[in-house]
């Protein structure tokens, strides 16, 4: 203690000075913070004589909306007292008054999400609807091959809370385009083995779309994922059912990529990243399966012009056969209709009376001599000569 006087009376006016600064120190700092109390006191009041003057603003405006709603209401040439108008618009004040909670629920229709989906776990497809003319979900717009799993939801109606663009997975894998449904539930793509990395999809898992692979999630194509992340805002209402009827547009289907070269089948053929190698594959495929075809279609037809061709060739030796045939037949008629011809004349001659003055009746001559017999054989082929040139 003693000490402690001694340096107090040795250092009198460096401790005076101390004790003076502690307590500018002190009293200027009370001022400030009754200064800035002061400051946030009139703030507050003046942030509340705001509210109140909108307030009191607000019901002038309500009173004058009324007031023009009653001055357009139904004339009042007619009308003697207050109460006589009052009856008289009414039915204009209820009519104003529908009018405004038609406004209230177009309103509440316009902020609704505008899509809806449906997830058919049974057939493993996802639905999308949008609204009709009464603001009821029910005109399908999109259909999805999926996959779903165990912990997916088996019914129920859920509200999209969140999305992300790359998002790790369960197993240490990663997903594009991923939209939160509810609790680990999301939609996204087919997983990948690296973040980020567009090239390394579980291929394996994109040939199980439209089949149950997943462990709750909702797997889709690149693209269909992207859809949903694009052009479903959260809010959107999810729903779970189970059903074989895959729906209204059917049941899409995923191309398979196993079989795809190395460097292909890594990427998933939907994605739209300008990257993807399957723009350049699938046109090239597309080439090649076109210049198949056309080679198929030009042997079927090649083939069909032989076959045509042998055809003809037939139908040609068919048709000379016939005519040799006819020709043949013609030929023995003639030759019938000549000797027919021959056998008349010489019938004719034979009943006919020769110029010396015998008969000739049945192929038998009368009282001639075996000279005379010759002579008239000789004249009888020499008529029969003649005939025959006549003919």
């Amino acid at each position: 203690m003693e000490k402690f006087k001694t340096f107090i009376g040795e250092n009198k006016i460096a401790v005076t000075i101390t004790i003076i600064t502690v307590i500018l120190t002190i009293g200027i700092m009370l001022g400030v913070s009754l200064f800035l109390n002061y400051n946030n006191s009139k703030s507050v009041l003046a942030s509340a004589n705001a509210n109140k003057e909108e307030k009191i603003e607000s019901e002038n405006t309500e009173n004058v909306e009324n007031v023009e709603t009653i001055e357009n209401l139904t004339s009042t040439e007619n009308v003697n007292n207050v109460e006589e108008l009052k009856e008289i618009n009414k039915k204009d004040v209820e009519d104003s008054k529908k009018e405004k909670e038609k406004e209230k629920k177009d309103k509440t229709k316009a902020s609704l999400p505008t899509y809806y989906i449906k997830v058919n776990y049974g057939a493993q497809v996802v639905t999308v609807y949008k609204k009709d003319s009464k603001g009821k979900y029910t005109k399908p717009v999109k259909a999805m091959v999926c996959s779903t799993g165990t912990q997916t939801p088996t019914s129920g109606v859920y509200k999209t809370p969140n999305r992300f663009r790359w998002l790790k997975m369960v197993g240490g894998v990663y997903s594009q385009y991923c939209t939160q449904i509810v609790g680990d539930i999301l939609f996204h793509s087919v997983p990948y083995l690296k973040n980020g990395d567009h090239s390394s999809l579980e291929y394996w898992a994109y040939d199980k779309l439209g089949t149950k692979a997943s462990l709750g999630c909702v797997r889709l194509t690149c693209e269909d994922a992207k859809w949903i992340f694009d052009n479903c805002k959260l809010g959107t209402q999810v729903e779970f059912y189970s059903s074989s009827n895959p729906g209204p547009l059917g049941k899409p289907t995923a191309r398979k990529i196993s079989k795809a070269p190395a460097n292909i089948r890594g990427w998933d053929p939907t994605d739209p990243d300008k990257s993807n190698p399957w723009k350049k594959y699938l046109k090239e495929l597309a080439e090649k399966e076109k210049k198949e075809k056309e080679k198929k279609e030009a042997e079927k037809k090649a083939k069909q012009e032989e076959a045509k061709k042998k055809e003809e060739a037939k139908k040609k030796e068919t048709s000379k056969k016939t005519d040799t045939s006819k020709n043949t037949n013609n030929n023995k008629t003639d030759k019938n209709s000549n000797t027919n011809q021959k056998d008349t004349t010489n019938n004719k001659l034979n009943n006919s009376t020769p110029a010396s003055g015998g008969v000739i009746g049945e192929g038998v001559i009368n009282n001639q001599t075996t000279e005379n017999k010759e002579n008239n054989t000789a004249n009888v082929n020499n008529i029969n000569e003649k005939n025959v040139n006549n003919i």
